[in-house]
């Protein structure tokens, strides 16, 4: 779990140096990654239909976080755009709440409050000129609120089936959905074969990162694994400094410290407690 959020904050770099726009290379990223992912499941390829349904619904609440989530990297700094879309943790207690019923307990309503309050703050003091937008930070919590669809559902199928085969069917769905709007950029597909092969190591990178996180969800709790992804804006803002030249700035710099504790208060488990047991109840209808 911890290198597969290493990995994935190398993402917002390789998302900023591409050679093609935001949605294709989410699109190429996922479309190269589906043959290696294809080869790695030794067992049957298929689910049980209802399951089959539950991973296309994944795999388009994936590609549209991938698409606003490029889309805001490149119209907001590293730093913004990593910590507002990790808002996803508070987002994925409330649709807990209004979907399973599980209750909001006072730590996570205090820390959320927390996390609300940086938020404001970040986007707030946005500024084109420094290299942050408004736009762009909206764009990240719109990629929140997709990525906390796709975790949620994810997570649940992880726990009951080969995480291979999971992966397979998330991949080749939100390569679906990411298709149509990669369509619509002007730089869709790569020309050169230093372009190839950057989307195909960048679909390396991804395939790798995401099957070591979908592993962890078998034996990691939900909760837990969003707290070891706040790691992941640490990492991409340090690799944006060096690699872009790219300072944050303080209102930047202020807000993503007041979530990320925010943050770390409403998920992080309470002492003398164990980490609570993975859910292998499987998807009904209702849910």
């Amino acid at each position: 779990m911890v290198l597969a959020v290493i990995l994935s904050g190398i993402g917002p770099v390789l998302v900023r140096n591409s050679p093609v726009d935001p949605a294709a290379t989410a699109f190429w990223r996922l479309a190269i990654a589906l043959p290696i992912a294809l080869f790695l499941i030794r067992r049957s390829v298929l689910l049980p239909a209802r399951s089959m349904v539950w991973a296309a619904v994944a795999g388009l609440c994936l590609a549209g976080d991938l698409c606003f989530w490029n889309a805001a990297l490149m119209r907001t700094t590293i730093l913004e755009g990593t910590v507002l879309v990790m808002v996803y943790p508070l987002i994925a207690a409330i649709a807990n709440y209004l979907i399973f019923k599980e209750r909001i307990t006072k730590r996570v309503a205090i820390g959320g409050l927390i996390a609300f309050g940086g938020l404001l703050l970040m986007v707030a003091g946005a500024d084109s000129s420094g290299g942050s937008s408004l736009s762009g930070d909206l764009m990240a919590v719109a990629a929140a609120f997709f990525y906390t669809g796709s975790l949620l559902i994810s997570a649940r199928l992880c726990r009951i089936y080969d995480t291979q085969i999971v992966s397979f069917w998330v991949i080749l769905w939100a390569a679906v959905g990411c298709l149509p709007v990669a369509m619509l950029e002007q730089r869709s597909l790569p020309v050169t074969q230093h372009d190839w092969l950057y989307v195909i190591a960048y679909a390396v990178l991804t395939l790798v990162s995401y099957n070591l996180f979908n592993r962890g969800l078998k034996i990691v709790s939900t909760g837990l694994a969003s707290l070891m992804g706040y790691g992941q804006p640490v990492v991409a803002t340090i690799l944006g400094y060096f690699f872009l030249a790219e300072t944050p700035t303080l209102d930047g710099i202020l807000g993503s410290f007041v979530i990320v504790i925010g943050l770390v208060l409403a998920t992080r488990q309470p002492k003398g407690k164990p980490d609570e047991k993975p859910d292998e109840k499987p998807l009904a209808p209702a849910e």
